[in-house]
């Protein structure tokens, strides 16, 4: 039941091998929350990643595998834009591989490396494991290098053949696992559909596939909106809800119809046609920053030419010099025979300290906790003698307080024996008071 799902060009090398391994990309469907469900980790190497597993043929190493593509196609002269690599979507039913179980990552991998052994064994290819689509389904992004490793011709097949060859190897490996082999559809005909187009009468289903794809295949539409702009002008209204997408149009019978892009087939659900929209920005993107590097390699060539050219005239100007600088050479010669020496001695003395390395380094273990305890001894006394200095202060101000204190009960006693001992003021003596009565015999005293 292995099926494959897809074979398609790519024009970028890089963009195909960036999008599989799809570094600090987001997981579609939830795929982070469900391997949290599951207990679920990826391998730390591949932690940022949406592949879950990796590998290749021919020495390929994913991590470097765009530098090891690029360097196959100059060597050949290869370096055209057009159609650089082969890209191949392998899928596995839940039957056959669970998602659940990390051992069957693996295994995915190795059968993709296994087909695309069977397939291209004369080509590079990279394989990247991905589980985030729909249900979790392991399936397998196998990319190949389209430069022979043998002729350095590229390689030219037809569509139609490469799908058939690949569905025959896969259906072969199918059968060793004890898979059920099933034919792929990737387009979904009821039997009505299939009784038309036996008759070869109109089907307004695949009027509109018509109509999606030729819409599809401007390279410059990179973004949905604009494809649903496009599509628009050929009579197609595209509404999307969620995750899904559907077309409504008029048939050539003037009857309004309306299909969801997954009854049409899985090239035309909404997930598959934002990949390839995103996989166009990406190249357009690559493009560019391939430009910028081509200009800049060319300002750098020119840069180079002119400094072999200065070089050249600076080596025609010391031609009269040579014979001083032979002469130099060998004073150099025999500086470097001494530097010889010295190294030889160096590395007896380095053998030396080899031999006493464990017991200097005994003693420098000792002296460090000697040094510690010095430290830890010397922190107490600077804590004591600090203790000692905060009791001599504050003695020094008990005192200092105790003396005033006495100080001022001294002139208080002072005070009070002067006001005690101080003599009184004496009081004038008073006068006596005479009364004199009056009587007829005369005055009385």
């Amino acid at each position: 039941m292995a099926t494959i799902a897809k074979i398609t060009n790519g024009a970028s090398a890089a963009s195909a091998l960036n999008y599989a391994l799809g570094k600090d990309k987001e997981l579609h469907n939830d795929t982070k929350q469900w391997l949290e469900d599951n207990r679920l980790e990826r391998p730390p190497e591949l932690t940022n990643c949406r592949a879950v597993a990796v590998g290749g043929t021919n020495g390929i190493d994913i991590s470097i595998a765009n530098e090891q593509f690029k360097i196959v196609q100059q060597a050949f002269n290869q370096t055209a834009r057009r159609n650089q690599v082969l890209r191949i979507t392998q899928s596995f039913a839940l039957n056959e591989l669970d998602p659940t179980n990390t051992r069957d990552w693996q295994r995915a991998n190795d059968l993709g490396c296994e087909l695309a052994e069977k397939l291209y064994p004369d080509y590079q290819t990279a394989v990247y494991t991905h589980l985030d689509g729909q249900n979790h389904i392991l399936h397998n992004h196998i990319i190949i290098n389209k430069v022979n490793l043998q002729t350095g011709k590229k390689l030219d097949e037809r569509k139609g053949s490469a799908v058939e060859r690949a569905r025959n190897a896969n259906d072969e490996i199918s059968k060793e696992q004890g898979w059920k082999v099933i034919e792929p559809v990737r387009e979904h005909q009821s039997r009505t559909e299939q009784d038309l187009t036996k008759k070869g009468q109109y089907s307004y289903m695949a009027d509109l596939r018509g109509r999606i794809d030729t819409t599809m295949q401007d390279t410059s539409i990179c973004d949905f909106k604009t494809f649903s702009d496009v599509l628009a002008k050929s009579g197609v209204n595209v509404s999307v809800r969620g995750q899904n997408v559907s077309y409504a149009f008029l048939d050539a019978n003037k009857k309004q119809r309306r299909a969801r892009g997954k009854r049409l087939g899985a090239d035309y659900d909404k997930e598959a046609i934002d990949n390839e929209l995103a996989r166009r920005t990406r190249e357009r993107t690559e493009q560019q920053l391939d430009r910028e590097d081509q200009a800049r390699s060319t300002e750098l060539v020119r840069d180079t030419t002119a400094t072999d050219t200065a070089l050249e005239q600076r080596e025609r100007d010391t031609e009269p010099r040579k014979p001083a600088l032979n002469q130099q050479s060998t004073k150099i010669e025999r500086l470097g025979t001494s530097m010889q020496e010295i190294n030889d001695r160096g590395s007896h003395a380095e053998q030396i300290y080899q031999r006493i390395r464990p017991a200097v380094r005994t003693i420098a273990d000792g002296l460090q906790r000697f040094t510690d305890a010095v430290h830890g001894f010397a922190k107490q006394i600077k804590q004591r003698l600090a203790d000692q200095h905060l009791y001599q202060d504050v003695a020094s101000r008990f005192k200092a307080d105790m003396a005033r204190k006495e100080q001022a009960q001294h002139k208080e006693v002072k005070q009070d024996l002067a006001k005690r001992t101080a003599p009184k003021p004496q009081r004038a003596p008073e006068r006596s008071t005479q009364t004199y009565y009056h009587d007829r015999g005369g005055l009385e005293r």
